[in-house]
């Protein structure tokens, strides 16, 4: 095994981990929709609605990339995060970054023009300035505050069910959307508790510092 071979290997590993592609399973949430809706049957509409998982992914890692360039410096002082972080381990340049960027932007910018002269809305480009523009604003600033962390990112996921609604052209009962908000709620408390029981509060506001502001008998509250 040639070592340009190794050398091109680890370079497509980090870009994976950059793009954090195991966390695309959230996106998954586009199809809900269809599926309780009359059109569940129309086959056509699940090559938009792949489209649309596309563009979705693409935005995901649009903000996470943005995330791990801001994070650079802080991410080099923690030896779990520099791991695991390939622009703060010098894995992968910032250049590429940039480079990763405005392609991401670049195939959601051809993807939204293709799918909107399908479906004849901009449902689904305001919907992606949504998630990009909340997602920033979680990364930035949110992410700090008790409960407001867990409901941005359960909001997460009523966009990308939203973005499956506005690719079929149909809205579905707006208790599915509040299913939908309360199990991710649910979720992400209980992933706060997790964290907090297996980390301890020290390790875990080393990890995040919003954990400085839960506790376990919080928590609990929420699960009445």
């Amino acid at each position: 095994m040639s070592f340009k071979f190794l050398i091109m290997v680890s370079k497509i590993t980090n870009i994976i981990h950059l793009l954090r592609i195991r966390q695309y399973y959230k996106n998954i949430m586009i199809f809900v929709g269809i599926f309780f809706s009359v059109r569940l049957f129309d086959f056509t509409l699940y090559i938009n609605l792949i489209v649309g998982f596309i563009l979705l992914c693409c935005a995901s890692s649009f903000n996470y990339i943005i995330n791990d360039i801001r994070d650079i410096e802080n991410d080099k002082k923690h030896p779990e995060k520099i791991g695991k972080k390939p622009l703060a381990s010098g894995e992968l340049q910032v250049s590429s970054a940039i480079f990763l960027l405005a392609l991401l932007v670049l195939i959601m910018i051809v993807g939204l023009i293709f799918i909107q002269n399908i479906i004849q809305n901009l449902g689904l480009t305001l919907i992606i300035i949504l998630m990009i523009t909340t997602g920033q604003l979680y990364n930035h600033f949110l992410k700090n505050y008790a409960f407001i962390d867990i409901i941005i990112l359960s909001t997460g996921y009523i966009w990308r069910a939203l973005a499956g609604c506005a690719i079929i052209g149909q809205f579905v009962s707006a208790w599915l959307f509040l299913a939908i908000f309360e199990i991710a709620l649910f979720l992400s408390i209980a992933k706060r508790k997790g964290d907090l029981i297996i980390l301890g509060k020290e390790k875990a506001f080393e990890h995040k510092k919003v954990y400085d502001q839960y506790s376990q008998k919080l928590l609990d509250q929420f699960y009445v």
